[in-house]
């Protein structure tokens, strides 16, 4: 089986590997056709990837089998079952829903491009690994095509956000290597129409450990999903304790050293109890085939510290709008039972995408500043000078961790947001003026090309 690479633009607008030959086995060896079939299938394609990052970290010898296997999956999810990035998918025997797989496909293109063009350049060059291929391979020219407005806009990005990073790792030669904290999804990773199979690329991961390694005392994820159920720690293709934190639920948990450290103190027992009730009542819910499909409606299922995130349209509308009604008044059904006297959990329907169910606490006003102080301070670190702090985000939920590294060093603090909205930039730069130490750019690849170039350059950082 071979795939090649074709530089026209598919009907979905980005390069695709053109499939000459259907009949690879994977490890999964049926088509996803139903809720569970997809996420177990995908979950099992986590695993290559995760297997493939480990041994690239290790400098190790990747099985090119590995690569075959990712071909596979591929191979399965653009079949003719899926046109235009949709595929539908089974709720029953007779009914169906239909799911856009744009980001699970790009992300598994893009990692297969990377990897044919590393074992080309290794046998080329006769070199001892396909790590060592790295160097003489341009990411950038592999991730350029799938820019949301153009490959030129791509690279003028590319250009601004090298010189960006290269000031930030360079601020450490002279005294203490920098922090950099970092939101994820939208940030670090491409936004996914299904938060249960948002699945992070080996590309991303490689660079992301190596950079935060070799050029960060430290490098945190705090994002706003759960770290786990699924959450960033299922999601990821990174070692879960290797060289970055990951944290959950806008910073209120945080996975260190192999434990899960929960800062729940402004939530009273009883309101964590009849969450946990909550979310069991939710599991039940979600084994009815009528209203499985939702594990994979847009937000799907958070589990958070202090609330249940729950999908109930997707970004395509493909939810019948009475169908999303009945799930909802299922949901307020489910809290009565838990909390009949409506005095623990409320009902917030945030947005026309998801509605969330929330604990009532002691007052206290939580936001991803306090959970960059907390792991700071867990860390027994500081964001104080003498150093630099990297504060990366998408969206205004990520201005607090801005504002709180202004607070604590209003000199070394340095900002980059993947965002195309003039309004959010300019309350960056409200709090950022000094344009040297602001960048923006329009997709998470962008960062990770200019990661990968940064990678390849020689500093000498003692």
């Amino acid at each position: 089986m071979t795939v090649m690479t074709s530089t026209q633009p598919s009907e979905n607008n980005v390069v695709e590997n053109n499939i000459q030959d259907n009949s690879v086995v994977n490890e999964v060896e049926y088509i996803p056709e139903s809720v569970d079939m997809f996420k177990k299938f995908m979950y099992q394609t986590q695993e290559i990837r995760r297997k493939i990052v480990s041994l690239a970290l290790a400098d190790a010898e990747i099985d090119l089998t590995l690569l075959e296997e990712l071909k596979g999956t591929l191979q399965q999810l653009t079949d003719h079952h899926t046109i235009s990035f949709q595929r539908e998918m089974k709720v029953n025997a007779t009914r169906k829903f239909m799911l856009n797989l744009k980001d699970e496909i790009s992300g598994l293109q893009k990692d297969i491009t990377y990897f044919e063009k590393l074992n080309q350049k290794k046998n080329e060059l006769n070199l001892s690994s396909l790590m060592e291929a790295r160097k003489f391979v341009e990411l950038s020219e592999i991730l350029a095509p799938y820019h949301p407005v153009s490959p030129e806009l791509f690279f003028k990005e590319l250009e601004f956000c090298t010189d960006f990073l290269r000031a930030f790792v360079r601020s450490g030669k002279d005294s203490n290597k920098p922090i950099m904290v970092t939101d994820w999804d939208g940030t670090m990773k491409d936004y996914c129409s299904q938060y249960a199979t948002n699945l992070q690329p080996i590309y991303s991961a490689i660079g992301m450990a190596k950079f935060a390694q070799q050029f960060t005392r430290l490098t945190a994820v705090l994002t706003a999903g759960p770290l786990r159920g699924p959450g960033i720690l299922d999601l990821t293709s990174l070692p879960i304790d290797g060289p970055i934190l990951f944290s959950g639920s806008w910073g209120r948990e945080w996975w260190l050293k192999g434990h899960r450290l929960v800062h729940d103190h402004d939530i009273p027992y009883e309101g964590t109890d009849a969450l946990n009730r909550f979310n069991d009542e939710m599991q039940k819910l979600l084994s009815d085939s009528e209203y499985c499909q939702f594990d994979l409606v847009g937000s799907g299922v958070q589990w958070k510290v202090d609330r249940l995130t729950l999908g109930v349209q997707t970004v395509c509308g493909h939810v019948h709008p009475e169908l999303s009604f009945r799930y909802q008044e299922e949901i307020r059904e489910r809290m009565h039972r838990v909390d009949p006297n409506e005095e623990i959990l409320h009902f917030d329907p945030s947005t026309e995408l998801e509605v969330e169910v929330v604990v009532h606490n002691d007052g206290t006003v939580w936001n991803k500043a306090d959970g960059v102080e907390k792991v700071v301070n867990t860390m027994m670190d500081t964001l104080d000078p003498p150093g630099t702090v990297l504060i990366c985000g998408d969206t205004a939920s990520d201005l607090p961790m801005v504002r709180y590294a202004v607070e604590k060093n209003p000199k070394g603090s340095m900002s980059l947001f993947v965002t195309m909205k003039e309004d959010l930039k300019h309350r960056v730069r409200e709090l950022i003026p000094d344009e040297t130490r602001t960048c923006f750019v329009s997709c998470p690849d962008v960062i990770h090309a200019a990661m990968d170039r940064i990678l390849k350059e020689d500093f000498n950082m003692n």
